[in-house]
């Protein structure tokens, strides 16, 4: 379980994070969702350690994220614009991850090859938008994460590829418990996926509910 208890993380006195309570169970899909500037992608960098908060703490099952590369070798991030080492292709990044990632996934890799046409030799950078975040799930899943964090995983994608991203990631949560922590501004694109969400504004959860007991209140 991810747990995340009264975070604060502040910017030249400017609190982008102003006390954040958040739960994200084993086997389910937290979706996080706000305007931007709300602080979603903050959160999304403390939850991946990419950030150290200011004061409170956020844990995974009891045990400090920060620093912490047991936890972090079972995480995938996959950030609003990916990122690849500058001459490298799906290959050689797959190289690259499974020297860090102990339960990298040879046979899944590919048969996710079905799933995301493209070409795994070609240098990534000559890839358009949408195909470097198909790059980026087809690695991510690859390494059979426990949990994945994404920040506007869907943008980019067109709405057949967004479709079978979501099965390929639903069949992961619910064969082996996968916990997905996902960020949007837009409540509709993850209303179909999330077993909760959370609203934010100004650095805070506000308000924390099922999907459906949210939806009906709406």
């Amino acid at each position: 379980m991810i747990e995340i208890r009264d975070l604060k993380k502040s910017f030249d006195g400017f609190y982008a994070l102003n006390g954040v309570n958040a739960k994200a169970e084993k086997g389910s899909v937290y979706g996080l969702v706000g305007p931007n500037g709300a602080g979603k992608t903050t959160l999304i960098k403390h939850l991946a350690g990419v950030f150290i908060q200011d004061s409170g703490s956020i844990t995974v099952d009891g045990v400090q994220i920060f620093d912490n590369v047991e936890i972090k070798s079972r995480m995938f991030y996959i950030p609003d614009e990916v990122y690849f080492f500058p001459q490298a292709s799906v290959m050689d990044m797959k190289k690259y991850y499974k020297s860090i990632y102990p339960n990298f996934d040879e046979v899944r890799f590919q048969k996710l090859q079905e799933v995301f046409p493209i070409d795994p030799k070609k240098r990534i950078k000559r890839f358009s938008r949408g195909m470097q975040k198909q790059a980026a799930f087809w690695l991510g899943i690859s390494t059979r994460p426990d949990i994945m964090l994404l920040d506007e995983p869907v943008d980019g994608l067109d709405p057949v590829m967004r479709r079978k991203v979501w099965s390929v990631l639903l069949q992961d949560v619910a064969e082996r418990e996968m916990a997905v922590f996902v960020s949007s501004h837009n409540l509709r694109e993850l209303e179909d996926v999330c077993d909760h969400v959370g609203i934010m504004h100004e650095g805070k959860v506000v308000l924390e509910r099922s999907l459906t007991e949210q939806i009906g209140r709406a």
